[in-house]
């Protein structure tokens, strides 16, 4: 991929959630000029999400570095480079698996440099006093993973987009329909009004939206959407301190005090009655809470994230010069490492050697020599 001449480039990013907000930053950052265009400013997947940032189980070594490098990123953004992020960095316990499965959890992340102990039932407790005693785990452990948080992923894509504009992006609420080309050469996009925005670079960061835009130009991506139920509750006092993990239970109360939960951290099944759904799931989360009788549930999202074939994010090449992409199931844990590195190959034309791993390219070949699919978030 050849670097973008000229001293600011013009470069389209098509998306609004989280990672083409963080995108855009990182672009509008480096002095480019950025203009945003997307339906929803904010995004679809990214309001719906549960927003935990981790590099937890069940991946293999090569995507855990990119998590945890993007957690780095994360802490980088919030301490120093873009203050005002609605992030929350409070641990997380879990006890959502087998003993022998959280076992193999500790012994894997410990041996990667992963800041993960085991916690007996009464430290549990002490982390997390408002859980009901019924509710912790009947074999009297779990674990605690220090370095893990949560962000207020719709507020933080606004915060990027914000400041984005402060250095002179563009944000334009428009649909992306197709592009504007020459010859193999992407140079720009088209809105549904008809309306061509030029662009030296475009980079497609749309989420679901991404795959149909790609079919105009003959490209398949292979992601599907998978729909997720969480329930919010109207806003309480403190009672969580962090992210916890209990059995078919996954919260975290979030900064504005609502309680944010679901079967699981991607939003259980909705079912054929997702109103029935919510009110079985805030059932059961005030009997897991004490100190919950006056607690109420406020809404119930169904987000749907868009998720590749293999789990895997998909980053870079497009086989279409001027035409960048990047989309993935985990996109608030990896927003930041993902605005960098995607950032910096358009601008210079190089890639991070961690990008090789995520290349739409490798649904062209049969070689999953370094791939496991039993990913998790």
């Amino acid at each position: 991929m050849s670097a973008i001449s000229g001293c600011s480039p013009n470069v389209v990013v098509v998306g609004g959630g989280i990672v083409g907000a963080s995108i855009a930053w990182h672009l509008a950052a480096q002095d480019a000029n950025v203009t945003i265009v997307a339906e929803d400013i904010g995004g679809t997947a990214t309001p719906n999400s549960f927003a935990w940032i981790n590099a937890a189980y069940g991946n293999p070594k090569f995507y855990y570095d990119l998590r945890y490098r993007s957690m780095a990123r994360w802490r980088a953004l919030g301490d120093e480079l873009l203050p005002g992020l609605p992030l929350h960095w409070g641990g997380s316990l879990s006890w959502d698996m087998s003993p022998e499965e959280l076992e193999e959890y500790q012994k894997q992340h410990s041996s990667w440099g992963y800041d993960i102990i085991r916690v007996e039932q009464s430290e549990i407790s002490e982390r997390e006093p408002a859980f009901a005693d019924d509710a912790l785990p009947k074999w009297g452990w779990g674990l605690y993973a220090g370095e893990e948080g949560a962000v207020e992923a719709a507020d933080a894509a606004n915060h990027f987009i914000a400041d984005a504009e402060a250095r002179g992006a563009r944000v334009l609420s428009a649909e992306v329909t197709g592009f504007v080309k020459k010859g193999n050469r992407i140079r720009g996009v088209v809105t549904a009004s008809g309306e061509e925005v030029h662009a030296h670079h475009v980079v497609l960061a749309a989420g679901l939206g991404s795959v149909p835009l790609l079919a105009t130009e003959g490209i398949s991506l292979p992601v599907t959407g998978e729909a997720g139920l969480l329930i919010h509750t109207k806003p309480t006092g403190p009672l969580l301190n962090g992210v916890t993990y209990a059995d078919e239970l996954h919260l975290r109360q979030k900064l504005d005090g609502r309680i944010l939960a679901g079967t699981d951290f991607a939003g259980g099944d909705p079912g054929p009655d997702p109103q029935k759904t919510a009110g079985e799931l805030f059932v059961k989360l005030k009997q897991a809470l004490k100190g919950t009788e006056d607690l109420e549930l406020d809404y119930f999202t169904v987000g749907h994230r868009p998720t590749p074939q293999d789990g895997y994010p998909i980053l870079g090449a497009t086989g279409l010069e001027g035409l960048t992409l990047a989309v993935m199931h985990s996109g608030v844990t990896l927003a930041p490492v993902v605005g960098d590195l995607i950032s910096k190959l358009v601008l210079t034309g190089k890639s991070d050697p961690m990008l090789a791993d995520f290349s739409l390219g490798r649904f062209n070949t049969t070689s999953t020599a370094r791939r496991s699919h039993a990913f998790r978030a």
